[in-house]
């Protein structure tokens, strides 16, 4: 019998469900967190009822949110996750959000570990977009253009020349917003030595990767402070992730 039983109703299978959590999420996700699940769901065998789909999804949500919290995912630990969700007997579509976070985390690992990303030059960013001598586009994301005056009290977490993005620095940290004027959308291209801002009618601008640099980030997006007012580029992706992506992205590329 698989942990999917588990879902029954009642104040009994409740506790089960609090353990199963307790089990996935408690230390590092090291091999044999799956075991573990067996386990459990063996030693209550005669307490497990009918299924529910929804407390299934919360556990292994519960399992990925460890790694999350962490900021990384290794090699074991996207395999045992993988474990978990075949012994929680869910679909990749019952859990398609999750795998995408999951897709970003190891992104991050990755950048982080100095295995950069690259974009295909078929990409829509790229088509007819000049790069210089030995210059490669590594990423691309699709943003909101908006001219703000100042910050006000919203200043972010500043993107410093050779200093390592803090994890989850960024989540609590939301992009300003009053006074701002809108400019319409874009795409913003991370190369290997500059950021380029490509607005709807196709033209560029570019901002140097320098010690002088001054960016800042957000939860939401990014600012860059110029000598008179400040542009701000909100991600159009709502994922938390795609701060993260960024800042290790900008730790990597500014050194």
């Amino acid at each position: 019998m698989g942990l999917k039983d588990l879902f029954g109703g009642g104040k009994k299978k409740e506790e089960l469900r609090e353990k199963a959590k307790e089990v996935v999420s408690k230390g590092k996700l090291e091999p044999g967190k799956a075991e573990e699940l067996k386990a459990l769901a063996q030693a209550h065998e005669d307490d497990l009822a009918d299924d529910k789909t929804r407390m299934r999804r919360s556990i292994y949500n519960k399992a990925v949110g460890a790694a999350k919290a962490r900021g990384k995912l290794s090699e074991s630990e996207a395999a045992e996750l993988a474990k978990i969700q075949k012994f929680l007997a869910l679909r990749d579509d019952q859990v398609e959000k999750t795998k995408w976070d999951l897709a970003r985390l190891r992104q991050v690992t990755e950048i982080r570990g100095g295995k950069l990303p690259t974009v295909p030059a078929s990409n829509v960013a790229m088509r007819g977009l000049p790069l210089e001598p030995g210059e490669v586009a590594h990423h691309v994301v699709h943003v909101e253009i908006v001219d703000r005056p100042s910050a006000g009290g919203a200043q972010g977490v500043p993107v410093k020349w050779a200093t390592a993005y803090a994890v989850n620095s960024a989540r609590e940290q939301a992009l300003p917003t009053d006074g701002a004027k809108e400019m319409g959308e874009g795409y913003l291209v991370f190369t290997s030595k500059r950021l380029i801002l490509r607005n709807a009618a196709g033209k560029a601008s570019a901002f140097a990767f320098n010690p002088q640099a001054n960016l800042f980030l957000y939860s939401d997006g990014l600012r860059i402070e110029r000598t008179v007012g400040n542009t701000i580029l909100r991600f159009k992706s709502k994922s938390e992730g795609t701060a993260e992506i960024v800042g290790e992205l900008l730790a990597a590329l500014m050194r």
